[in-house]
């Protein structure tokens, strides 16, 4: 018995040890081994006292030479005497600052379930489906033929693996010991990989399921509702723009089929289309000093770690300041003392869907082109945290993948034809790499005409004084109505019919109205030679930007600050007065007239202290929701496009005996002055019910930025801005301005001034994680530090790289 109670405590001690060391499983998720996440000397505590050391280092025996400043606000300038080191030193940086959010990009891929478990598998089995890791394959093999591009690549991955080589258990940022996983091998693979991500994020988006259903279900009446042209729209090149190239020689007509599928009840998450991007340059004859400005602020989800890296790279061959993307070498968006550049989305719709006959419920045949054909198959292997692994059948087609194996009912499948599956001519790479170093109109020109995909505007100012702009990527050759609705798959005809080619993509330079701009409106006005369809992107703040730029002759950065942070409302203006005139103010008691007040005197700014943005915009969705109350059913509305409220303003004013305008739901037959009084009545309903009557718009609002992994205390729950969709300062809750750059290139040398909403080092507790967050909130901007010699600069601290 004594030698029992003596094996006690050890056995007891080894059992605690063995417990510390081993995940603890919680229904479906993973709390980490306790004794290396809470340990002392290897654990999360080791993260406070690394996120809190700054010193100078000197590392030795590197095979790659230079120095990397970093000035106050940890913003590395790299200096070395060639571009492959340079690159081997930015990805040492990106992976110091940035490392778990690079590995992120096995989301791309399809690998989230072997890191949380099994509620990604639906998250995974999509991906893959959409087949973005195959496509990052195939471009590697393409970037293989560029060998000089393809060492650039192979040494910026260096860097990078150099950092993981020589990392700690306990330098791993706090995201890995969380979630109990460790770094991989950066390669070109992975590279390509954060581009195809990228792709999805940009053009990965379309509405041909929901089109197809509000075409069955709307019938005569759907162009009337989704009219893809605008009148009152202003596009991206200026209307009356001559075009050197035509298709005259397709065929006329493609055949849009879902005569047998009838209502596709397949639910899908898609972006909201009032989000994107603005940029816009003035040449000299519309700026106070006579030099060029270019302006830029793409607008995506913000998140902590931001998109965004700031940086400077200076070489023999160049000097170039702006911000980059952790995973991939060069600037994005950004400047030297020659050119500057900024971009934003195309929004053109790459992605087809296409109808497929199975011959059978077992999809192992599909007809096509008056034949049956073979279906083949991907098999894909998901490895799952804490299971064994899943595979996933992936039946693949002359259009492309099968996503969705069956529709309506074992008859039909859906196969999806997206960009990314045609493999580019050159090294995408390559493309800002040139942009780096170029200095006249031409370089850029160049350069962006080997930019494949996602399609995006580029706008582009020289020292010299020429602006241009350029809609650049491949453009798919489709005809009326082209891949806007599901496609019959059967018909070989229904294909693209080749690219329009790179070099007559839409463009303009040196304007004479003096400006150029892009906010994701159409491209083009009706005279382009090539059908496109650009979803539902809105027209407003294209619109407004081109007003502000028309009207003021002169302009310098300082109204260039105000332009990018302005509030002003242009569907507020439109629809506001067609709202306000159907009420009898008589007959509204002291509540009502309150609110009428507010909304009649309000100046149509979403600034973030006023009262009237909430007002304005629970209106609108009541009365948006009234009108088309026929699919706001939550059974149609899930799977149906609904008529935007862009198209719902103009119909008020059009067509005012419209018979949507009538309440479907109620037993009488209402009319548009009914319908704008009964949501008016509703709206003082809720306005009373949800306390909302004094809520200021930043409260209404509520914006936040969130941790990739949405762990609250890695995030922050309430940023105040003014701003909404559809206004040029486009910032919704979780979506906004992700980078605000303004550069004048002056005889001196570039002025430029930019920020984001987070920090350069993206790990938690870093007094630089989200250290720019307030500044950014408040429309402030910061100097960026543009300098020649590794001796303009006071360094915060310095990192020498020495063979």
């Amino acid at each position: 018995m004594k030698i029992i109670k003596c094996f006690i405590p050890i056995l007891l001690s080894i059992l605690w040890i063995y417990f510390l060391q081993k995940p603890i499983i919680v229904g479906d998720n993973a709390i980490p081994p306790l004794g290396k996440f809470m340990s002392p000397f290897t654990g999360f505590w080791q993260n406070v006292r690394a996120t809190k050391s700054i010193q100078n280092t000197v590392l030795n025996q590197m095979p790659k030479e230079g120095s990397i400043l970093f000035d106050d606000r940890m913003v590395p300038h790299i200096f070395a005497q060639s571009t492959g080191d340079a690159y081997f030193m930015q990805g040492y940086v990106h992976a110091m600052h940035r490392l778990w959010q690079m590995d992120f990009s096995r989301a791309a891929e399809g690998r989230i379930s072997e890191i949380i478990g099994s509620k990604a598998l639906n998250f995974d089995r999509n991906k893959r489906r959409k087949g973005l890791a195959e496509s990052a394959k195939q471009s590697i093999e393409v970037w293989k033929k560029f060998p000089e591009a393809y060492k650039l690549v192979e040494a910026y991955c260096d860097g990078v693996n150099y950092y993981i080589q020589h990392l700690d258990y306990k330098d791993l940022p706090i995201e890995y010991k969380l979630m109990n996983f460790e770094p991989e091998l950066w390669t070109p693979y992975r590279s390509s990989l954060f581009h195809k991500n990228m792709a999805e994020v940009l053009c990965g988006r379309d509405q041909d399921i929901e089109m197809t259903n509000a075409k069955t279900f709307f019938g005569a009446d759907f162009d009337l509702l989704f009219p893809e042209y605008d009148p009152l729209s202003d596009p991206v090149i200026p209307k009356g723009t001559k075009w050197d190239f035509n298709v005259d020689s397709l065929i006329n007509q493609v055949e849009n089929s879902n005569q047998d599928l009838g209502f596709i009840p397949i639910q899908r998450t898609i972006q909201d289309p009032g989000l994107g991007s603005n940029n816009w340059a003035v040449g000299p004859s519309k700026s106070v000093s006579g030099n060029t400005i270019l302006c830029n602020d793409p607008h995506l989800n913000l998140s902590l770690p931001s998109i965004w890296y700031e940086q400077q790279i200076v070489t023999p061959d160049r000097n170039v300041y702006g911000v980059t993307f952790p995973g991939i070498p060069g600037v994005i968006i950004g400047f030297n003392k020659d050119i500057a550049w900024g971009i934003t989305n195309g929004g053109w719709d790459v992605m087809d869907w296409y109808q497929i006959k199975w011959k059978d419920e077992s999809m192992t045949s599909y007809f096509y082109n008056n034949e049956w054909k073979n279906t083949e198959y991907r098999i894909e292997r998901i490895k799952v945290k804490g299971q064994q692994d899943v595979l996933d059948t992936v039946p693949l087609t002359v259009w492309g993948p099968v996503v969705y194996n069956q529709i309506s009912h074992a008859k039909y499948g859906l196969a999806m034809h997206w960009i990314i599956q045609d493999p580019s001519a050159y090294c995408e790479m390559d493309v800002f790499d040139l942009l780096n170093q170029g200095k006249t109109v031409g370089d850029y020109r160049n350069a962006i005409q080997k930019f494949p995909y996602p399609a995006q505007n580029f706008a582009f100012i020289s020292r010299t004084g020429d602006i241009a702009l350029t809609v650049q990527g491949k453009m798919p050759i489709k005809v009326n109505q082209q891949g806007r609705f599901i496609m019959d798959g059967t018909k070989k005809e229904n294909a693209w019919h080749g690219f329009v080619p790179l070099s007559s993509t839409p463009h303009t330079i040196n304007p004479i109205r003096g400006f150029v701009s892009s906010a994701n409106q159409k491209s083009t006005d009706r005279g382009f030679p090539v059908y496109y369809n650009d979803g539902d992107f809105r027209d407003y703040r294209g619109t407004m930007i081109n007003r502000y730029l028309s009207e003021k002759k002169l302009w310098n950065v300082d109204d260039m600050k105000a332009l990018q942070y302005n509030a002003y409302s242009l569907r507020a203006e439109t629809a506001l007065p067609s709202l306000l005139k159907y009420l009898d103010t008589t007959a509204l008691n002291s509540v009502n007239q309150q609110v009428y007040h507010e909304l009649k005197s309000w100046n149509y700014m979403y600034d973030s202290n006023a009262v009237a943005p909430v007002y304005f915009d629970l209106w609108m969705d009541i009365f948006h929701r009234l009108v088309w109350d026929e699919i706001s059913q939550d059974t149609l509305k899930k799977y149906t496009a609904m008529p935007s409220d862009q198209t719902t303003i103009r119909l008020m004013k059009e067509q005012v005996n419209l018979k949507y305008f009538d309440i479907l739901s109620s037993s009488g037959k209402e009319s548009l002055s009914d319908v704008v009084r009964i949501s008016y009545d509703s709206l003082i309903n809720q306005l009373q019910d949800k306390l909302l009557l004094t809520k200021k718009w930043a409260d209404y609002k509520h914006a936040s930025i969130d941790h990739m992994t949405r762990i609250p205390a890695f995030g922050i729950p309430f940023v105040s801005t003014s701003g909404s969709k559809d206004i040029i300062n486009a910032h919704a809750r979780t979506f906004g301005p992700s980078w605000r750059m303004i550069v004048e290139l002056t005889k001196d040398g570039p002025h430029a001034y930019g920020i984001y909403p987070g920090g350069q080092d993206g790990r938690p507790g870093s007094p630089y994680y989200r250290s720019m967050v307030s500044d950014w909130s408040q429309g402030k901007y910061n100097s960026l530090n543009y300098v020649n010699t590794i001796h303009d600069l006071t360094p915060l601290i310095t990192y020498e790289f020495k063979k």
